[in-house]
């Protein structure tokens, strides 16, 4: 880890002798012959409704040292596809291992804009990342006086690619303001000290036009941050915290939109669009009286058009054998049981699936306005055995069952009869959940969020509009989207 003091003026002394090393080697005009102009629009994917992620791809730092010692760009990339709106390669290397190998490595995977981030002090920068596969570059103005920045600004424009134009104080916000820079990035660190303090996105945001994209950087390490930030910024840079989990996907997903399941898959499309739009599972029905009903045969076409979406089965009183069965042949991640299941008959599944399939229990619910007990619904935990299955099943599913279905019913039950359960951290939110509740279930505070009917057109049937609603709708609201006074189209020119 770096020695405190003035880390930003080391830096950009080495990076000014390399850049001039690398200038040397390969002059502006060779350079130029292989930049040609990028069509993927950071702004464009930065306007879309809800908060918006870019996401990064980073080995190391002044700060952390070295923060994921097994490193692999192929595999950070792919465990952002859906969730970022793009994605920020450190390419500067003697501080934080970065290069344009990995740029170009990420730009193999992802089909979204591709951030630069270095220490840009000319021009020559900003050309020499487009030529490497960047869309987009970081432009930092305790880096860069007025009359460079301009300069870089317009290499940019002329190559098709946006800036993000870095600010941490009072003075560089006015600076950029002052520039033609629409999207502006807040960063929370004070490079010279290393110290973070998210105040400093929620003092200078305000202060940006609203016609101009504000980016948080910096020190969002969970959904609270987030939440906290969102009413002031548009989007989120975020790195650190998503490098140092030891599931990638998992963490993105739970920051940027939750983990969401899309249960009651029965089209391979359905199951491509989930998985494009950043579901964290799909959901197969096994039970036979649900309309949702899957045969394994079905099951193993849906699995094979989603290859990196893990899937969750859904059983209702069915035997050991077959649920155990069943999860071997798919190869699923969990399997849910709806049924009467009690805690032997957990145990004992236990014993028969393979390796690393977790065992998830619905818990049934009264539907909203009706007193537990009803149709079946016990409640959480209200009994002995009840509190026992839940203690055996590796995590809970609260779901709405009425009379006539155990799941599936598109109803909600209140939640705030899962208040201070002890599981609720661990446990999955079902029942009614569509796009208008989405985000309002996120606030919940369980683990997961199931959707089945409320993203459907006919049971098993998914609606891609409903979808994309739902996803934009679980990034919870930007600061455009809470006033509705601002202007509709923040990419239009």
């Amino acid at each position: 880890m770096a020695e405190q003091g003035n880390v930003l003026a080391r830096i950009v002394e080495r990076k000014r002798a390399d850049v001039a090393e690398r200038e040397r080697r390969t002059p502006l005009a060779s350079l130029r012959a292989s930049a040609p102009p990028t069509s993927r629009s950071l702004r464009r994917a930065l306007s879309a409704p809800g908060a918006r992620f870019v996401l990064e791809c980073k080995k190391a730092s002044p700060s952390e040292g070295l923060i994921r010692p097994d490193f692999d760009p192929h595999a950070v990339a792919a465990a952002y596809y859906g969730v970022a709106d793009a994605v920020s390669v450190l390419t500067d290397e003697p501080f934080f291992q970065g290069s344009f190998e990995i740029l170009q490595a990420v730009r193999a995977v992802v089909d979204v804009p591709i951030l630069c981030k270095d220490f840009v002090v000319t021009p020559y920068q900003v050309i020499e990342a487009r030529a490497n596969g960047a869309d987009a570059i970081l432009l930092m103005l305790s880096v860069l006086d007025d009359a460079t920045a301009l300069l870089c600004l317009g290499a940019a424009e002329a190559l098709g690619m946006d800036c993000l134009v870095e600010v941490h104080d009072e003075a560089e916000l006015e600076r950029a303001l002052a520039l033609p820079a629409p999207v502006i990035g807040i960063n929370n660190r004070d490079l010279k000290t290393l110290k973070v303090d998210l105040a400093v996105s929620e003092r200078l945001a305000p202060r940006v036009p609203r016609d101009r994209i504000v980016i948080a950087e910096s020190g969002v390490e969970s959904r609270a941050h987030v939440e906290r930030l969102a009413p002031s910024v548009d989007g989120f840079l975020v790195g650190t915290s998503l490098m140092r989990s030891p599931d990638i996907a998992d963490a993105a997903r739970a920051l940027v939109t939750g983990r969401v399941k899309i249960c009651g898959l029965t089209r391979p499309g359905d199951a491509r669009e989930a998985e494009r739009l950043g579901a964290r599972f799909g959901g197969l029905v096994f039970a036979e009286t649900s309309p949702r009903r899957v045969t394994r045969e079905q099951a193993e076409i849906v699995v094979a058009t989603a290859a990196g979406l893990p899937f969750v089965g859904v059983f209702l009183n069915q035997s050991v054998d077959f649920v155990a069965d069943t999860a071997r042949a798919i190869g699923l991640r969990a399997v849910q049981l709806h049924g009467d299941e009690d805690a032997a008959f957990i145990e004992a599944l236990r014993r028969a699936l393979p390796e690393g399939c977790e065992v998830w229990k619905a818990v049934p619910m009264a539907p909203s306005g009706e007193a537990a007990g009803a149709a079946g619904a016990a409640g959480a935990g209200d009994d002995g055995a009840g509190a026992e299955v839940e203690r055996s099943a590796d995590r809970l599913v609260f779901d709405t069952r009425t009379a006539e279905a155990r799941g599936g019913t598109g109803r909600t039950f209140a939640w705030s009869a899962i208040d201070g359960h002890p599981a609720r951290a661990r446990s999955l939110l079902a029942g009614g959940l569509n796009p208008d509740n989405i985000a309002a279930a996120r606030r919940v505070g369980t683990w997961g969020l199931d959707v089945a009917s409320g993203v459907e057109r006919a049971p098993g049937e998914k609606c891609a509009d409903l979808l994309v609603r739902l996803f934009d709708s679980a990034r919870g609201p930007s600061r455009h989207d809470r006033d509705p006074a601002a202007p509709a189209d923040r990419a239009s020119p």
